[in-house]
């Protein structure tokens, strides 16, 4: 014998996307920051040769890609939601100078310029496939899960 459902009914259905919301916001201001803290810090990136960095630092492959911290601090402070009626989206805006002056987040992701080998520290978020499968991915899940116990 099966069941049908044949109704139902949510009361106070704004209380279950303000719980989404709160666990999204949380989500995105600690883990999503952490693991940003850690693809500066602790992840190591192919790049050939060896490099003087400003602070006195040699850097040899692999390395990391943290420096002085500017490229670093300059996405993680710049964290912000925004709702719409349809969505949630969390952003950070990686918005460091180099020497120059000019923006330099987009030449260090992709491997232009100076920056000879890529180092793509936002492709998680970007692309479905390796989202799905991170500890990233698994920390939302878990944040959501905890918001309706």
């Amino acid at each position: 014998m099966s069941a049908t459902i044949v109704g139902g009914s949510l009361n106070n259905p704004e209380r279950l996307v303000q719980k989404l919301e709160k666990a999204f916001e949380t989500w995105a201001r600690f883990e999503v920051n952490d693991y940003f803290r850690d693809q500066f810090t602790e992840e190591k990136w192919s790049y050939p040769g060896e490099t003087e960095r400003k602070s006195g630092e040699i850097a040899r492959d692999p390395r990391n890609i943290f420096d002085l911290g500017d490229l670093h601090r300059s996405g993680r402070d710049s964290f912000e939601t925004e709702k719409t009626a349809n969505s949630i989206n969390a952003s950070w805006n990686w918005d460091a100078k180099n020497s120059s002056g000019r923006g330099y987040a987009w030449y260090v992701h992709e491997g232009l310029s100076t920056n000879l080998e890529p180092r793509q520290w936002t492709d998680i978020f970007q692309q479905r496939n390796l989202f799905a499968n991170s500890n990233v991915s698994k920390e939302l899940r878990s944040r959501i899960r905890a918001a309706f116990k």
